[in-house]
């Protein structure tokens, strides 16, 4: 039978209208098609965290966000595994819900966590969560990993462990970073069209080149210099994810990521620092990327790719 052009057309129409609709889900856009990441919910501003004293502090967090990525990575750093009880959900995929493995304080889910916390008029519950379940009450600290960052690398926390606090930087550079380079990726594979795209890839790029200038021009191996600081824990888990994940299915395709070496001689250096290979669950991000975002892969085939640990010395320069 040959395919009628009539039947074709509207085809399209519907897959294209079932498309807009599944993306409203995944990712809210403005109205000129521009990826709009929904705020995090920051639950008490000043909060006052000790060790010492609470005993039921929890990050609950998925290994394949970037996001959480950035707190396990801290968290490995300043060995926080002792203090903090970190508990990690997954995607269930037909629902698009994070889940439990085993229940935590009769919750089955993040949204049931959420509502514990008093917390149900939000978008969607996402990962990282940071609670405090004392007395029999939970309560939300806050789901913005920048702010969770902080309090864990602050003078209070520091103050317990052996380890001392990352170095922070210039809140500028980390707006950057995160903006047009971590959440840069995201407005790609996003866009709900040419020009959304076209402007979101531009700006990625250009952010990455600026990011080669400095680690160019800089004294050290890090983007500050010779200490570790923020500024590289929130570029790490983007790049990290660059050739599994975003050069393919996000569509980050303008340059390919070895034309930036100062960047990829930084990825080695900083994927073999103690700990954090340990940290990249790269079979996790396979499946959940290509099989949890069915908008952007609806066959859900998972495309074959390298170990991690291939890849990154393979493009050593």
């Amino acid at each position: 039978m040959k395919p009628n052009k009539y039947i074709i057309f509207i085809a399209r129409q519907l897959w294209f209208w079932f498309w807009m609709k599944l993306m409203d889900g995944f990712a809210p856009s403005d109205k000129s098609g521009n990826y709009k990441r929904p705020k995090g919910i920051i639950y008490d501003k000043n909060p006052e965290i000790y060790i010492n004293e609470h005993k039921n502090l929890y990050l609950l967090v998925g290994s394949t966000c970037p996001w959480c990525h950035r707190i396990i990575i801290l968290c490995t750093l300043l060995n926080l595994s002792n203090k903090i009880k970190i508990i990690f959900l997954k995607p269930n995929y037909k629902t698009g819900e994070w889940i439990f493995q085993k229940d935590f304080y009769n919750c089955k889910n993040l949204k049931e966590v959420y509502a514990k916390c008093d917390q149900t008029n939000i978008f969607r519950a996402t990962v990282p969560v940071f609670i405090n379940y004392k007395d029999g009450k939970m309560k939300l600290i806050s789901n913005e990993s920048r702010d969770i960052l902080k309090i864990l690398n602050s003078s209070t926390f520091s103050s317990c462990l052996d380890s001392d606090q990352v170095k922070d930087c210039d809140e500028e550079l980390l707006d950057f970073i995160n903006e047009d380079i971590n959440n840069g990726v995201y407005k790609c594979g996003f866009a709900r069209n040419q020009n959304a795209y076209t402007e979101a890839s531009q700006k990625l790029f250009s952010a990455l080149t600026t990011i080669e200038k400095i680690l160019q021009d800089n004294d050290g191996p890090w983007l500050l210099g010779n200490e570790i600081s923020l500024a590289d824990i929130y570029l790490f888990p983007t790049i990290v994810r660059w050739e599994f994940v975003y050069s393919k299915l996000f569509k980050c395709t303008e340059k390919d990521i070895c034309f930036f070496k100062n960047i990829i001689r930084w990825r080695y250096k900083f994927f073999y620092l103690k700990g954090i290979a340990k940290t990249c669950s790269y079979k996790n991000w396979l499946k959940d990327y290509y099989q949890a975002i069915f908008p952007l892969n609806p066959n859900q085939i998972i495309p074959l790719q390298p170990s991690l640990e291939e890849l990154i010395n393979s493009r050593k320069i």
